[in-house]
């Protein structure tokens, strides 16, 4: 059975098992620098991850942050061998519950060649805006 969890910790151990499921699916990104301290610092801060688990196996994740506006899912993932068989959905239906709490908006970035991913958030209302680039400034200095 799967379990669906909120989570506002997190250990060494589950960073570890975090980082191997981006990996596995394609997300992870040196230039973010998600490192165990800023996703610590941002649960630290009125973020949460939503983890989904078989047993004490890790199948899914998204990390939430938010600006007191809207919410921002991170990271959302599902095991490359678990997916397309309901663990995302459970996973954003958690997301959305999260956001009726707090009254907030979600958000959230899908890469164009997903087409998986961009029917499951079509499933559950999310537009996209027309006319909006995403741009990062990865510099620091």
């Amino acid at each position: 059975m799967i379990s669906i969890i909120r989570s506002t910790t997190l250990d060494e151990q589950l960073f570890s098992e975090l980082c191997t499921l981006w990996q596995e699916t394609g997300i992870a990104n040196a230039a973010r620098a998600d490192s165990l301290e800023s996703i610590r610092h941002t649960l630290n801060n009125g973020a949460f991850l939503i983890l989904a688990f078989e047993d004490d196996n890790l199948l899914g994740s998204a990390w939430l942050t938010h600006d007191f506006r809207r919410i921002y899912v991170h990271h959302m993932a599902v095991t490359p061998n678990r997916q397309n068989q309901g663990i995302g959905r459970q996973i954003l239906l958690e997301a959305a519950s999260v956001s009726r709490e707090l009254k907030l908006q979600l958000k959230l970035e899908v890469h164009e060649h997903n087409p998986s991913a961009r029917k499951l958030y079509d499933s559950f209302g999310f537009v996209e805006l027309i006319g909006y680039r995403t741009m990062v400034r990865r510099s620091i200095d």
